[in-house]
């Protein structure tokens, strides 16, 4: 039995065990000794300082959208924040949202306002907190980069339990340890995100390539020239193609000649206009299933490497799956705003995400996938790319000091300040003492 020690969203119960014990990868199982839901940030802050004086260790849980056991622990506390699911308006620009805010219904709370997130991730289902602590990127990031880099200021509970406001100016590094920093700092508890103008409506283009140069060739122009105000990509290995999606918001007239003229794709796959601008880039609920298995991966690529990783010579027909049990995905993102230390990235002004996601029903075709990836990881770190700590990276103590670089010492340096006790630590993260 629990102690909810003047804690009233302490439960011990089975079935929360049990809902809280596997993520949307599905390629790991912890059981955490209890589940906490607080409604405010002072509930966190007791709920963390209950939870050192116990000796527990802390994960969060947000959306339970991580691939690699993030969200997890093994007879510690997990700790759902669900019910911080607050946001109001902050000023003309500017958005306030609690860490357990879902950033779909963030949208639909906007809507109307003609104001969205200047980078929205394209899962409605995860959580501010959960993005913030991992990068967060979607279709607008090749003009405005990654979440990380659009969030004013930020509230966090740290591992003494201590509610600490951070920005640029104002406990700065604090604020560069959780922005990318994996949950090993703290509990986001408030984030204060920018806002952009909208447009009243967006029409998006799916152009199909069966040359994978003209694509490359096609897709820097559109960065160069900035015809499109959203932009991904997919290939698929197995139909020799790749398509570009591409959006444009407008207000009364769009110029479809001038967003579309001098392209070399082979054909318009189809075309797609809506007035739920924020809502368009979002993939819908019912594609990701949380009962199949996602041994997904992703990695950010210097933007020279764009047709070596086109080619693909690492990936199998014979062992990767078709689609649509497999995304491929590529995103250009602008990496002039990013001024997180923790978010890894490629130097240069331009990178571009890949991403390899596989959605598999048996767990051991998808365990072998999963090495596979990592044999991949290999091959695209010595291209110059950094893995997106999305996934499961599965790096020990060198790798984990090779991803960070210079940036590696400094982390520890934060881990000892704002969580001394360990309070957030679990397997396979860099900032612990598995890890130096």
């Amino acid at each position: 039995m629990i102690d909810r020690c003047g804690i009233p969203s302490l439960s011990g119960e089975a079935a929360d065990l049990a809902a809280r014990s596997r993520d949307f990868g599905g390629m790991i199982e912890r059981t955490p000794q209890a589940v906490a839901r607080p409604k405010s940030a002072d509930e966190v802050s007791r709920i963390v300082r209950w939870a050192a004086t116990e000796e527990l260790r802390v994960s969060v849980r947000g959306g339970g959208h991580s691939q690699g056991g993030q969200s997890l622990t093994d007879r510690g506390l997990a700790v759902d924040t669900v019910w911080l699911n607050r946001f109001e308006r902050a000023g003309p620009d500017l958005v306030r949202a609690q860490g357990g805010t879902r950033w779909g219904a963030l949208v639909d709370g906007l809507r109307g306002s003609r104001k969205l997130p200047r980078v929205l991730v394209d899962t409605a289902e995860v959580s501010v907190g959960g993005t913030l602590s991992a990068g967060g990127f979607g279709t607008t990031s090749h003009r405005h980069g990654v979440q990380v880099g659009q969030v004013e200021e930020i509230e966090v509970v740290t591992g003494t339990g201590d509610r600490v406001r951070c920005s640029s100016s104002r406990n700065a590094d604090l604020f560069n340890a959780v922005r990318g920093g994996q949950g090993q700092f703290g509990i986001i508890t408030d984030a204060w995100i920018r806002l952009r103008r909208a447009g009243k409506r967006i029409r998006q283009y799916q152009l199909r390539y069966t040359d994978f140069g003209r694509f490359a060739s096609d897709l820097e122009r559109v960065l160069d020239e900035e015809r499109f105000d959203h932009l991904r990509a997919e290939t698929r290995i197995h139909d020799r193609d790749i398509v570009m999606s591409a959006g444009v918001e407008y207000e009364e007239d769009h110029d479809e000649a001038g967003a579309l003229g001098g392209l070399g794709y082979d054909e318009i796959a189809s075309v797609n206009d809506t007035a739920e601008v924020g809502r368009a880039g979002m993939y819908p609920r019912w594609a990701f299933s949380r009962r199949m298995h996602h041994p997904w991966r992703d990695w950010f690529m210097p933007w020279e490497t764009l047709r070596t990783v086109l080619a693909q010579t690492w990936l199998d027909p014979g062992w990767v799956p078709r689609a649509p049990d497999i995304w491929i995905g590529i995103y250009p993102i602008r990496t002039r705003a990013i001024d997180a230390p923790l978010f890894v990235h490629p130097k240069g002004e331009r990178m571009f995400s890949y991403s390899i996601l596989a959605v598999l029903d048996e767990y051991e075709a998808a365990s072998r996938l999963a090495g596979r990836l990592k044999k991949i990881d290999r091959r695209l770190i010595d291209l110059g790319g950094k893995a997106y700590l999305s996934g499961r990276v599965g790096y020990g103590p060198g790798e984990w000091r090779e991803h960070y670089g210079d940036g590696f010492e400094p982390g520890l340096g934060w881990k000892d300040r704002f969580d001394p006790n360990r309070v957030f630590r679990w397997e396979g993260m860099p900032f612990d003492s598995g890890a130096t």
